[in-house]
């Protein structure tokens, strides 16, 4: 299922000849994919890190790692992550605030990385609404956002839209106010199902960080985890070996889910 906004560009090229594309095989290394979030409103925090290893093209599986040492420091307070399954580490934070400094620790195969970041402050994820809009087919359905802005920031935003569908956008044009855009997706979404669509406030790292990873490979089949065209480093380094190289992202966030249901 893929997403549609504003503007789709679609080209279709025929050939009949054979050509044989020899793929490079990925290196082994190691992917961090960790979030530390609070609901907007809210001082109760819980990290999630998923740690796996890259895989190959055709790959289908992404190859979990659960024997993962994973600890986050906060000033002389530490918790221990714990493996859930597949890969999956969770824990509970009783209190997560803004201009405080959250060290990630990561330890895989003897080797340990480190991120640190603080809490990204968001606008309110106030609305989301059916719309009788439509593109090229005329089977899409819409969903209307509506987010208000926190004024004179530059805030960024990620939407999940469910069904590996999601979307960065930078309040340059609409700061500190409501603004309402559309979403469709395509002929394939589920009717009468509901669908939890979510909004994280994030800085302007991550987002330049996932502008380059949905290029790379989130929308357009793959995924994060697949081989990509060139090796996006995100903000995990190795202090004892530069060399040591993780990809991945730690970010600090709040963030906020609303159901939506297409008739």
């Amino acid at each position: 299922m893929k997403k549609v906004v504003y503007i789709v560009c679609l080209i279709f090229l025929s050939c009949e000849e054979v050509i044989d594309v020899d793929l490079q095989q990925t290196l082994d290394q190691i992917v961090i994919d960790a979030e530390l979030s609070r609901p907007i409103g809210s001082e109760e925090g819980q990290l999630q890190v998923l740690v796996a290893k890259t895989y190959d093209f055709y790959g289908s599986e992404t190859p979990a790692v659960t024997n993962a040492n994973i600890s986050l420091h906060v000033g002389d307070e530490s918790w221990n992550v714990t493996h859930q399954k597949e890969g999956q580490y969770s824990v509970d934070i009783p209190s997560l605030v803004a201009d405080t400094s959250y060290k990630l620790s990561v330890e895989v195969d003897g080797k340990t990385y480190i991120a640190e970041e603080e809490l990204v402050l968001s606008g309110s994820f106030d609305k989301v609404v059916q719309g009788d809009g439509q593109l090229f087919s005329g089977t899409e359905t819409e969903a209307l956002i509506t987010l208000t802005d926190l004024p004179d920031l530059e805030n960024y935003y990620l939407f999940d839209f469910g069904y590996n569908n999601l979307l960065v956008t930078r309040d340059r044009f609409y700061d500190g106010k409501e603004f309402t855009f559309s979403f469709f997706y395509d002929d394939l979404f589920p009717k009468n199902t509901v669908v939890n669509i979510r909004m994280v406030g994030i800085d302007e790292a991550f987002f330049s960080y996932m502008q380059i990873l949905l290029s790379h490979s989130g929308q357009n089949g793959g995924g994060p985890f697949a081989a990509a065209t060139s090796t996006l480093l995100g903000n995990f380094v190795n202090p004892n070996d530069e060399t040591a190289i993780a990809l991945g992202y730690f970010r600090v966030v709040e963030q906020k889910s609303l159901p939506f249901t297409a008739e």
